[in-house]
């Protein structure tokens, strides 16, 4: 039986992004914890540790005679969810050397990830989390190359090393001990830094409204306040800027299922949009796809080396099926309307892709049989509203002909 969660690959802890979006879930609750604290309470709160990414301050550990950044984490300190003073924080640490250690990249890329997970969503701070990743990955990748060269140096000590730069810095511990593991996070981690221009050529073109946590509040509260905020008054939610906000969050999304360290950030920003209305379909479509790029990342894992990474198969893909049977259920096959087509054809298409990858997605027959059925019912529904799909059905007919043939083999 698949396991309901996927589980890292405990040997590659350098890339392994469900822990970190984990960790910055965890931040993001210390972060509105920290908010909902009186000046008093801050004073004499006791003396519990307080989370050093909340104020920003685990960065300053690393540049610790640099003003701007001291400057910075005691305004961060007065106000975590302050996106602009976040992003100037992790700008002017970047800036204080030409090389960082790995873990300040890891935190670099964690501090510029949390206006995002905070719901601050805008062309500048993705550009910001796109650096830090790039750059993270990047690091990893060349640290491991360096201290692969100098264990081979060791063993094969005839080899002319020339030309190789060995130096500390570039042979620092990255806490992966075995070479295998190395070449496995250099090949996933290389296998990212590829898709990251066309991510980043995608947020310059596509992206373009800002989205803020308080628009995010303002939607998602169940008495909406005044948008003057002053009056102390509240008023019923106005439809037009109510879609608008949602247009903009949808628009966020598409951006954020493409990075598989902000995955967590638009999957919890698709649940809020759910609570607005039982009844919307969207936000489970935005679930589904975010579930179907997990799934990619999983299957660039397995291309890459992790074959542990063959276990989370299932368990992803069964999340992206859930989701996209909820949204169904709130559909009709029977008199669809074209605004049911996302959620018909891309339900469709995700039975096609389990019947392609049915062996690791360890389908029983009757299993995979079942599915593919629902995922034509639905494009046939689909079809009836929009014949472009037509192909779409003919790729599942083909998918259940050669199910019933391997079925009739076995009878």
């Amino acid at each position: 039986m698949a396991s309901k969660e996927p589980i890292e690959n405990p040997n590659t802890p350098n890339i392994n992004f469900i822990g970190f979006q984990k960790q910055l879930r965890e931040i993001i609750k210390d972060i509105k914890q920290s908010n909902k604290k009186t000046g008093l309470n801050k004073i004499f709160g006791g003396k519990k540790q307080v989370n050093p990414h909340v104020d920003g301050r685990i960065l300053g550990n690393d540049v610790p005679n640099n003003k701007e950044v001291s400057k910075l984490i005691k305004q961060l300190d007065s106000d975590p969810t302050d996106p602009l003073v976040r992003l100037r924080l992790v700008n002017a640490v970047m800036a204080d050397r030409k090389v960082h250690h790995l873990q300040t990249h890891l935190n670099m890329m964690l501090q510029a990830s949390i206006p995002i997970y905070l719901s601050d969503i805008t062309t500048t701070f993705l550009q910001l989390v796109m650096h830090t990743y790039r750059t993270y990955l990047e690091r990893l990748a060349n640290i491991h190359k360096h201290n692969m060269m100098a264990i081979r140096s060791e063993v094969l000590k005839n080899v002319n090393m020339s030309g190789i730069d060995l130096e500390d810095e570039d042979t620092e511990d990255s806490h992966v001990k075995d070479t295998e593991s190395m070449k496995t996070e250099i090949q996933i981690a290389e296998a990212l830094i590829d898709n990251c221009e066309t991510i980043i050529q995608r947020v310059k073109t596509k992206m373009t409204s800002t989205l803020s946590h308080e628009e995010i509040e303002e939607l998602t509260s169940k008495e909406k306040v005044s948008s003057s905020f002053f009056s102390g008054k509240s008023e019923k939610a106005n439809p037009n800027k109510q879609n608008m906000i949602i247009n903009k969050a949808v628009q966020a999304i598409e951006m954020l299922k493409q990075i598989p360290l902000l995955h967590g950030a638009g999957l919890d920003l698709a649940q809020q949009l759910g609570r607005i209305d039982n009844k919307l379909t969207y936000p489970l479509v935005m679930e589904g796809r975010i579930q179907m790029q997990a799934l990619k990342y999983q299957f660039l894992r397995i291309e890459s080396g992790d074959r542990s990474a063959r276990g989370n198969m299932a368990p992803v893909y069964n999340l992206a099926v859930v989701a996209y049977r909820k949204a169904l259920k709130l559909t009709s096959k029977t008199t669809p309307k074209k605004s049911d087509l996302p959620v018909l054809t891309e339900f469709g298409n995700l039975t096609h892709y389990g019947f392609i990858h049915r062996d690791l997605m360890r389908f029983t027959e009757e299993g995979v049989m079942n599915l593919v059925k629902l995922g034509k019912d639905s494009v046939d529904a689909a079809v009836t509203v929009d014949e472009s799909f037509v192909p779409l059905q003919k790729r599942l007919e083909s998918s259940l002909a050669q199910l019933n043939k391997v079925e009739g083999e076995h009878t």
